[in-house]
């Protein structure tokens, strides 16, 4: 049984990895003069690693069974928290000190918000959709609160670094993604809490009685889903060099798609990091593509929506035939 759960997996890896390579050999087709240039991979390099921390922060909730709606919100108010720090204690002349105080402010709240989701989620026993729905406004809300609904611009250059920085050439948000995907893959195959992450999202009763800690499992799950989205909020803060309240919204989505098309199960209980890597990187090529094709941004919006009904169709199919 075991190794035909493998074969699955396999085949569906190398499903990903063919529809990322059809994707980049599209986009190489209809835009050939400006899609295959070092620029412009260098620029999917930077922004990858902001959808992918969301994507990571989403998909490890998936994982579990539930649904985190508030990522996005979690990196703007985290985003913002950190740009205020910044501004208020020496703006672009800030020291090295007072950045990395933003910095570990910045992972105190999305620390703080993914701990709120787990207590509405565990002590309240509100579903996740419905209370991870209430915390985006509210987090998105005090971003704007903080920020009065004004862009806040002006850091240090060691803080802009950190989105626009390269180490031996290769981009640091890319370099950061690397290391948090590695995390992923590390925790979820090499660690008893993602054994009880797999488990829990498979069956809750069936991990309870097999004396597994539910709630601890599922406080851990949001935490650091909370955490892993403040990162995704720290670099678009610091490569765009503002932060303001309708930053990254769109990513929520896109988010949400791309841990579905990797095969992390909206159901629980399922999902490799490999597989969110090729999922990423073929929404990436693809929003890279519709932006050099100029494509409206609500096109972009249906395309994604369209896309997620899609693959949820097709797994919800491919599910039933493995009964």
């Amino acid at each position: 049984m075991r190794e035909k759960i493998h074969a699955v997996m396999d085949n569906h890896l190398a499903r990903l990895f063919l529809i990322f390579l059809s994707a980049l050999a599209v986009m190489s087709v209809l835009v050939p003069s400006t899609f295959l240039t070092a620029a412009n991979f260098r620029s999917m390099s930077v922004q990858l690693p902001e959808l992918g921390f969301l994507s990571i922060a989403a998909a490890m909730v998936l994982i579990s069974g539930g649904i985190d709606l508030s990522v996005t919100g979690t990196a703007i108010f985290a985003g913002i928290s950190s740009a205020l720090i910044l501004k208020t204690w020496g703006g672009s002349g800030a020291s090295f000190g007072v950045v990395v105080l933003a910095v570990a402010m910045a992972l105190v709240i999305g620390i703080m918000c993914g701990t709120l989701n787990a207590l509405l989620v565990t002590k309240l026993q509100i579903a996740p959709m419905l209370a991870t729905l209430g915390t985006m406004n509210l987090f998105t809300g005090l971003g704007i609160v903080l920020s009065k609904g004004t862009a806040i611009t002006g850091f240090p250059e060691v803080f802009q670094r950190i989105g626009n920085g390269s180490i031996l050439g290769i981009p640091v948000p890319l370099v950061l993604f690397v290391l948090g995907i590695s995390f992923m893959a590390f925790l979820l195959n090499r660690t008893k809490y993602g054994f009880n992450l797999y488990m829990y999202g498979t069956n809750s009763t069936a991990s309870f009685y097999s004396r597994v800690d539910n709630t601890k499992v599922v406080f851990i799950t949001y935490i650091l889903s909370g955490m892993i989205s403040s990162i995704a909020g720290i670099i678009i803060v610091s490569r765009i060099n503002t932060a303001k309240a309708d930053y990254g919204s769109s990513y929520g989505l896109q988010a949400l798609v791309v841990a579905v098309l990797g095969g992390i199960s909206p159901s629980g209980g399922s999902g490799k990091a490999l597989g969110l890597l090729y999922s990423i990187m073929t929404l990436q090529v693809i929003s890279s593509g519709f932006n050099l094709l100029h494509v409206n941004s609500f096109i972009k919006d249906l395309t994604w929506g369209v896309l997620l009904v899609v693959v949820m169709l097709w797994n919800q199919k491919r599910t039933g035939k493995k009964e």
